[in-house]
């Protein structure tokens, strides 16, 4: 009863039980949404399911420059080193489209074979009104999802400890690699865990 004079501004939203599935609140759950950043997600998953986290990933011009002028970035070079790790940390705390797509590359050998392989994981994860068409959610008319279909994945991903940690990371350093000579600093964009924010909630993991 509470939860039917909850006033969200979102257009779609969903609440489940992260063990059972259960679905405790949905607002539209099935409408087709598209995902931006949350995209990456999905990405995520698919590197902790295929990757070891010391492996070293080799960023190739595609990856580098296939991405929109101005979005999200941590300015990887072309010939560049990551570790899995090192880019897990890049995509979820500054939500880095070039890293995205070298993670795709590493994993499946191309951005197209990746976004299909992304789109039938997603399917063994029992979603039905996904498809992924890149790693990092970058704006494309057949690139969609739902709110329950992203909880499904979150699900999934929330079995792994190593997701979890950096979930609730808020600063990270990647040191000098074999281009960059500078230590990048990463800073989390999750305002719910970041103390100075107005939107802090101390249970947030």
């Amino acid at each position: 009863q509470e939860a039917a004079n909850i006033q969200l501004d979102a257009d779609s939203a969903i609440l489940i039980d992260a063990t059972t599935g259960d679905i405790l609140y949905e607002k539209n759950k099935d409408k087709k949404e598209y995902p931006a950043s949350i995209t990456k997600l999905m990405t995520v998953l698919l590197a902790f399911e295929n990757c070891k986290m010391d492996e070293k990933i080799t960023f190739s011009h595609d990856a580098v420059f296939s991405i929109e002028r101005g979005s999200s970035h941590i300015g990887i070079d072309v010939g560049e080193e990551l570790t899995v790790e090192q880019a897990l940390y890049a995509i979820m705390l500054q939500s880095a489209n070039e890293v995205s797509n070298g993670v795709a590359e590493h994993i499946d050998g191309s951005l197209d074979a990746f976004a299909k392989h992304m789109t039938e994981r997603a399917k063994e994860l029992g979603t039905v009104n996904t498809n992924f068409v890149n790693a990092n959610g970058l704006h494309n008319e057949n690139h969609y999802t739902t709110a329950y279909d992203m909880s499904l994945i979150a699900k999934e991903l929330l079995k792994y400890p190593e997701f979890k940690t950096i979930l609730s990371t808020t600063y990270y350093e990647i040191p000098a690699t074999n281009i960059q000579p500078e230590t990048r600093y990463l800073h989390g964009q999750t305002q719910l865990i970041k103390p100075p924010s107005i939107f802090y909630y101390e249970n947030c993991e």
